[in-house]
C-alpha cells in the first residue's frame, strides 16, 4: 500500500503509494512517516518529500480527513519543500485538500515536481 525511504545523498524523503486505504492503513502510513521523517531530520538536518501517489486510488473522505488531521504534525518535521505527483486532475483536487501548506505543491507529472523540488522557487 505504501513505502517510505530515504535517500541521504539527495536529501529526499520518498513516499510511494497505491491502492485504496483503509483508515488502518491510514494509521500506519501517519506513524511510520512521522517516525521516519523525525529520524530523517535528526540525522540529517532539512530534507525534501517526493510522494510518489500516481498508483493510489481515489481515497475516501475520512481517509482524507485522517492525512489532512495528520498533516500539521508532518510540517513540524520538515518546512522544506514537499512535492506530490498524481496521476489525474480529481486525485490532485483530493491532495490539495490536505497538502495546502505554502511548502507543498501537487504536480500532474514526476520531472515538473523533481524539478521544483531542485529549484529555489520554494520557502526557506
Amino acid at each position: 500500500m505504501y513505502t517510505i525511504s530515504f535517500d541521504v545523498p539527495s536529501k529526499t524523503l520518498t513516499i510511494v503509494t497505491e491502492g485504496f486505504w483503509s483508515i488502518a492503513t491510514t494509521a500506519a502510513f501517519s506513524a511510520e512517516l512521522l517516525a521516519r521523517g523525525t529520524a530523517a531530520r535528526l540525522y540529517h538536518g532539512r530534507f525534501v518529500v517526493l510522494a510518489d501517489l500516481r498508483k493510489a486510488s481515489i481515497q475516501p473522505l475520512k481517509v482524507v480527513d485522517a492525512l489532512e488531521a495528520m498533516m500539521p504534525k508532518a510540517l513540524k518535521v520538515t518546512s522544506a519543500p514537499i512535492a506530490a505527483v498524481v496521476a489525474s486532475h480529481l486525485a490532485k483536487l483530493q491532495t490539495e485538500r490536505y497538502l495546502k501548506a505554502a511548502n507543498c505543491r501537487t504536480f500532474l507529472d514526476i520531472d515538473a515536481a523533481r524539478a521544483w523540488l531542485a529549484s529555489d522557487d520554494h520557502p526557506a
